[in-house]
C-alpha cells in the first residue's frame, strides 16, 4: 500500500507499449536509475575519518544522476531548477532558523514536496516500465513508472533532515524491535483486503517482479517515509513532545495525510493506506524515530501484497 499511481479503475490499454516491460531504450533508462538508486544507498554509507569524502558520496551520485538523466531527457533544465528551489527550501525549515522563516519554509515545502511526488511540475519525463500489467486475470491493469521526481525529493529529505543508521549492530537491533510492528501491520492489512474483497490469495513471481521490487524500494518506499514519517511525523511529535499523548497525536496525523495522498484509488483503498499509515508510523515510533524502521515495514508490505495477493486489486465484477 503505497504506490499512489499505480492503477487507475478505468485504464485504457497503451498501444504503443507492450503488456509489460518498456522496451524503447531501456540502457539509458536504467543508467539514470542505477545512478539515483546508488545515490539513495549511498545515505547509509557510514562517515569515516579516514575517508572523509564518503558522506558527500550520495550528492555525487545524485548530481551524476542527474546529469544522465539530462542527456536522456528524463530530466529538463526546469526540473533542475525545482529541485534546487527544494532544496533552498530545505535550509529554511530548520529549528535554529529565525522565527518567521521556519514554518514559512515548513509550509513551501510540504507544497513543494506533494507537488513533486504527485508530478505536478513540469521538468520531468519519468519513464514507464511497467504499461497496463495483468499480472492475474481477476486483478485490475497496472502501470509502474520510475520517478526521478518523487525519489529526488525523499532523498533531499533524508540527506538534510533526518538521521539515519549506519552501524550493523544498529541494524540488529532495529530488526529485533521493529519484527512485532511488521508483522502486525502485514497481518492486519492483509487480512483486511481480503476481509473487504479488495484482494485474494494468488500467489505468484511475474517477470516484471525485478523492476517492481526495485522501484518500491527505492523510490516510492524511501520517498514516502522521508515525507510522511521522517518529516511530518518527526517534526509533529518533535513539536508535541509535551503533550501526554502528542507521539501518537502526531502519527494520527501522518497516517491520515498518507491515506488521503493515495485518493486516485478510491475510499477502500485510502482506508487501507490511512491503517498502513498507522503501521508504518508505529514502526518508526516504536524504534525510536528510525527511518529504517518505517521505510522496511512499507517495503515488506508492499512485496508481500505484491507476491502473494492479488495486485494491485481485484477488478470490478
Amino acid at each position: 500500500m503505497g504506490e499512489s499511481s499505480s492503477f487507475e479503475k478505468n485504464p485504457r490499454p497503451d498501444r504503443s507499449f507492450k503488456n509489460s516491460l518498456y522496451v524503447s531504450y531501456p540502457l539509458r533508462v536504467l543508467v539514470t536509475f542505477i545512478l539515483l538508486t546508488l545515490a539513495v544507498l549511498a545515505l547509509w554509507i557510514p562517515s569515516s575519518p579516514k575517508y572523509p569524502a564518503l558522506r558527500h558520496a550520495w550528492l555525487m551520485l545524485f548530481l551524476a544522476a542527474i546529469a544522465a538523466g539530462l542527456v536522456t531527457h528524463i530530466v529538463a533544465p526546469l526540473g533542475i531548477v525545482w529541485l534546487a528551489l527544494f532544496a533552498l527550501v530545505l535550509t529554511g525549515t530548520h529549528l535554529e532558523s529565525p522565527r518567521w522563516l521556519a514554518p514559512v519554509s515548513i509550509v513551501a515545502l510540504l507544497l513543494l514536496a506533494a507537488a513533486l511526488m504527485a508530478h505536478l511540475l513540469p521538468g520531468f519525463n519519468n519513464p514507464r516500465v511497467i504499461s497496463y500489467a495483468q499480472f492475474t486475470p481477476d486483478a485490475l491493469p497496472f502501470r509502474l513508472h520510475f520517478n526521478f521526481d518523487k525519489t529526488a525529493v525523499g532523498l533531499l529529505l533524508l540527506a538534510f533532515l533526518h538521521a539515519r543508521i549506519v552501524r550493523l549492530e544498529e541494524w540488529r537491533a532495529l530488526l529485533v524491535v521493529a519484527a512485532p510492528a511488521i508483522l502486525a501491520t502485514v497481518v492486519t492489512l492483509l487480512g483486511l483486503s481480503l476481509a473487504f474483497g479488495y484482494v485474494r490469495f494468488a500467489p505468484k513471481f511475474p517477470s516484471e517482479a525485478p523492476y517492481f521490487l526495485w522501484a518500491n524500494l527505492c523510490f516510492t518506499c524511501v520517498a514516502e517515509e522521508a515525507l510522511f514519517r521522517g518529516f511530518i511525523q518527526h517534526r509533529l511529535t518533535r513539536r508535541w513532545a509535551k503533550l501526554r499523548h502528542g507521539p501518537w497525536l502526531a502519527l494520527g496525523i501522518a497516517a491520515v495525510l498518507f491515506g488521503l495522498a493515495h485518493f486516485a484509488g478510491g475510499p477502500t483503498y485510502i482506508l487501507l493506506s490511512t491503517i498502513a499509515g498507522v503501521g508504518y508510523g508505529w514502526a518508526y515510533l516504536r524504534c525510536g524515530q528510525c527511518i529504517e524502521a518505517s521505510i522496511l515495514t512499507h517495503f515488506i508490505v508492499n512485496a508481500t501484497h505484491f507476491l502473494f495477493f492479488t495486485y494491485p486489486a481485484l477488478a470490478p465484477k
